[in-house]
């Protein structure tokens, strides 16, 4: 009996190693940064849409290697001057969906010769799942959705470039969205987290339920 009880605390606390790795997922934050104000958000009263908003920044922490603060430049004209990364993204339901393009040079991630960024790559592609202006009034807009990021990228970071990602963005305009006029951005933050894949769900169910069996001979 103490046998079997010692195989299943062992495979339990194996089980809670597992969780709270999984827990501690890897997240990918892409920011304005220092570049400043720069691109636009319109909202037509029904649907809200992004173009050239400028990200300067993004913060990786939780990845198995390669966490820290890192530029992001491209081709988006930031109010402090430079070249940042691109946003983009529309909420229509008719075209519906969030992008990212631009280099990370110090993971040489599309960078040509001597770091420079000349064709900038998608670092994050992906949809929105849902999205509000409850406070438009001051300019904020929040989304949520999925995405996936630049595969190199994730190779840099120790993930597999399969490793799935969902997202939650904020964005700060100069001013409270008018239907049919275009706001400036001053902020923006595209927060992504790694959840787990089905395939280690299973493998974490597959582990407790050998755990039980083991118990269930040994009892």
């Amino acid at each position: 009996m103490f046998k079997g009880l010692k195989i299943l605390g062992i495979a339990a606390a194996a089980a809670i190693l597992t969780s709270a790795t999984a827990m501690a997922a890897p997240v990918i934050d892409f920011q304005t940064g220092l570049a400043g104000e720069g691109g636009s958000i319109v909202w037509d009263g029904t649907n809200l849409s992004g173009s050239g908003i400028v990200i300067g920044a993004v913060t990786i922490t939780g990845a198995p290697t390669g966490n820290g603060v890192y530029t992001v430049s491209g081709q988006s004209a930031g109010s402090g001057g430079g070249m940042y990364g691109s946003l983009s993204f529309n909420t229509n339901s008719d075209n519906n969906f969030i992008q990212i393009e631009g280099c990370i040079a110090q993971l040489g991630i599309g960078t040509g010769p001597g770091g420079t960024c000349t064709a900038p790559v998608i670092l994050l592609s992906g949809s929105i799942w849902g999205w509000d202006t409850a406070n438009s009034q001051n300019g904020l807009t929040n989304a949520f959705g999925e995405d996936t990021k630049n595969a190199q990228l994730l190779t840099a970071l120790g993930l597999s470039p399969t490793t799935p990602f969902q997202f939650f963005g904020t964005s700060i305009t100069t001013a409270g969205l008018t239907a049919g006029t275009p706001g400036a951005v001053i902020s923006t933050d595209i927060r992504n987290t790694a959840f787990p894949e089905p395939a280690t769900m299973m493998l974490l169910g597959t582990g407790l339920l050998a755990a039980f069996r083991a118990r269930r001979r040994n009892a």
